[in-house]
C-alpha cells in the first residue's frame, strides 16, 4: 500500500487522515465542492426554507395518518457518525 501525502484542504480542516478524500486543483477537498455546488444553492435557513419543509411534514402527517409512525428522523451519515 503506498503512504499518501499529507493534505490538509485550502478551504476547511478535513484532512487525509479520511482516506476517501479527494482535493482538486485549487487543493479544496471533495467535501467543500459538494457543499458550495449541491448543499448551498438548496439551504434555505429562512422563510422559504420554514415553507418548504412545512409542505414535507404536513404531507407526513397526512400520509401517516392511522398509522403506527409519522415522524422524520434526521440522519448526517457523515464521517463522525459511524
Amino acid at each position: 500500500m503506498t503512504k499518501r501525502v499529507y493534505q490538509l484542504c485550502a478551504n476547511c480542516i478535513m484532512d487525509t487522515s479520511d482516506s476517501g478524500i479527494t482535493f482538486d486543483a485549487r487543493g479544496w477537498c471533495d467535501y467543500c465542492n459538494n457543499f458550495y455546488e449541491n448543499i448551498l444553492p438548496n439551504w434555505h435557513p429562512d422563510g422559504e426554507g420554514e415553507r418548504i419543509i412545512g409542505k414535507q411534514i404536513a404531507a407526513i402527517r397526512r400520509d401517516g395518518q392511522g398509522r403506527d409512525h409519522d415522524c422524520l428522523i434526521g440522519i448526517s451519515g457523515g464521517v463522525d457518525s459511524r
